[in-house]
């Protein structure tokens, strides 16, 4: 693991830390985590609130996502930008788009009307899930958000989600009265 400029951003703007700590304070600290994420070997300082959790956490990217996003017409990041802003999927024609969760399924569609069944072996269990993320692990995920960073997280990526027929995996129920702090 190793912090950037992204990571770095995100530490300094959500992570909580003790207000207590001088911005001095609060930099070196900044800095031994991102010296420490470089190493193999790294040693962890428990009492370094950047260290601990090391690397950013979901709601922590959730929040960077949702602050810089909302209103904004240009997206800080490529990676984030939402498929059916990001790509042509709305002007050109495809004969197939693949999803990841039936990928599998949906190679076996495209070598069969590509004439190209043979490949199928070749294919066939490639796409497994190796990181062992379950239904279970994505509801604590999400179980980390408020309402209001789960409704600003839906409206960014409502396009998509209606585009390849997702149903988000929180309830959202009105549009929250607060605003999301920087």
């Amino acid at each position: 693991m190793f912090i950037d400029t992204d990571m770095l951003e995100i530490l300094t703007k959500y992570r909580q830390v003790d207000n207590k700590l001088t911005s001095v304070q609060k930099e070196g600290m900044l800095e031994s985590a991102r010296v420490e994420c470089w190493k193999s070997d790294r040693k962890v300082d428990p009492g370094n609130p950047y260290m601990v959790p090391m690397g950013v956490t979901f709601r922590e990217f959730v929040q960077y996502i949702t602050h810089n996003f909302i209103g904004s017409v240009k997206y800080p990041d490529f990676h984030w930008v939402t498929i059916a802003k990001g790509c042509d999927l709305c002007i050109q024609e495809y004969d197939v788009i693949e999803k990841f969760e039936t990928l599998e399924r949906d190679h076996h569609y495209l070598l069969h009307k590509l004439g190209r069944p043979e490949l199928l072996p070749l294919i066939s269990g490639l796409h497994s899930n190796p990181s062992g993320h379950t239904t279970d692990q994505v509801w604590e995920y999400f179980n980390t958000l408020d309402e209001t960073l789960l409704w600003h997280l839906g409206a960014i990526y409502k396009d998509d989600l209606d585009l390849f027929g997702y149903k988000p995996h929180f309830r959202m129920r009105r549009n929250p009265t607060k605003t999301v702090k920087a």
